[in-house]
């Protein structure tokens, strides 16, 4: 996966709630995403998806309202990670969260649903493409 789309994959994963941490850093991680519109869309059954992350070397969680961050991964899961934006830093991605934001440095990663079964990041780009488009439509007609 190219560096953009690292980035680009928290960026797909808008509205998103990150729940789990499964893992060691530095080491392999595996991101628990609770995504239900997307996994909808997808019509695969799926209730959530796995984002695992290779090599991560540096995984830290800044909230806005404290100056501590969080860094062990067992307590992750429990800060309110819902997914806002991301982008690339220097030497990190940085995912912007509603309470703060998650900072992550990592090799490679890949997807998965809930079932183990691996999700290409043009699917995952694709149907969120189309979720927000029909969304787009559907509130046009709203007005």
């Amino acid at each position: 996966m190219s560096m953009r789309s690292q980035v680009d994959i928290w960026n797909v994963l808008h509205d998103g709630s990150i729940v789990a941490f499964i893992g060691e850093c530095p080491g392999d991680i595996s991101v628990k995403v609770e995504i239900e519109y997307l996994c909808e869309v997808l019509a695969t059954g799926s209730k959530f998806l796995w984002v695992h992350l290779r090599s991560c070397r540096d995984v830290a969680y800044i909230p806005f309202e404290c100056s501590a961050s969080v860094m062990q991964l067992v307590h992750l899961g429990d800060c309110d990670l819902e997914i806002l934006s991301a982008k690339d830093e220097v030497n990190y991605i940085s995912v912007c969260c509603t309470q703060g934001v998650l900072r992550l440095n990592y090799v490679d990663a890949t997807c998965e649903l809930d079932t183990n079964v691996p999700i290409s990041f043009a699917t995952l780009s694709q149907t969120y493409k189309k979720y927000w488009d029909d969304w787009d439509w559907h509130s046009k007609d709203d007005m």
